[in-house]
């Protein structure tokens, strides 16, 4: 980790950086979100994004992020959004230096693995996830509850 800019930089290689998205950057990373294959419910408040949420730029310009959430001894990383726009090499590398980034900031924060929902039938993310090291655990139902604070 190095500091770039005044920001916390987690992995730069030649045109591509990860960092870890800014308090003031919450509609930001919702747009990216939205944009790039996330939920889009209008309910969301993405205010506060900090210090979950991880950018990914190209060339300077945000082309993706994840959501890197620290636990003891889990850790999860969800949300991986990456532009389609972009050529399949920068989609690669980009979406593995923020994998790789989003994984070491758990390990940072104490988690002993790292959990994530591959919710993509049919583009091979099981594939390419199995060969870099992870396990498939099983199937069963992805679930939310949306918590109100009235």
């Amino acid at each position: 980790m190095d500091e770039y800019g005044g920001q916390l930089v987690l992995a730069t290689r030649s045109a591509i950086t990860v960092r870890l998205a800014l308090a003031n950057e919450g509609p930001l990373v919702g747009r990216l979100v939205a944009q790039h294959g996330g939920p889009q419910w209008d309910w969301l408040d993405w205010t506060q994004v900090y210090p979950y949420w991880l950018i990914g730029e190209v060339e300077g310009v945000p082309r993706g992020t994840v959501m890197a959430v620290p636990g003891a001894p889990f850790g999860r990383v969800e949300f991986l959004c990456i532009d389609a726009t972009l050529s399949h090499r920068q989609k690669a590398v980009l979406a593995r230096d923020l994998g790789y980034a989003a994984i070491a900031s758990c390990q940072l924060m104490g988690s002993q693995a790292v959990l994530s929902t591959i919710n993509a039938p049919g583009t091979g993310w099981d594939r390419i996830a199995t060969r870099r090291g992870w396990v498939n655990m099983g199937t069963g139902t992805l679930i939310l509850k949306r918590i109100t604070h009235e």
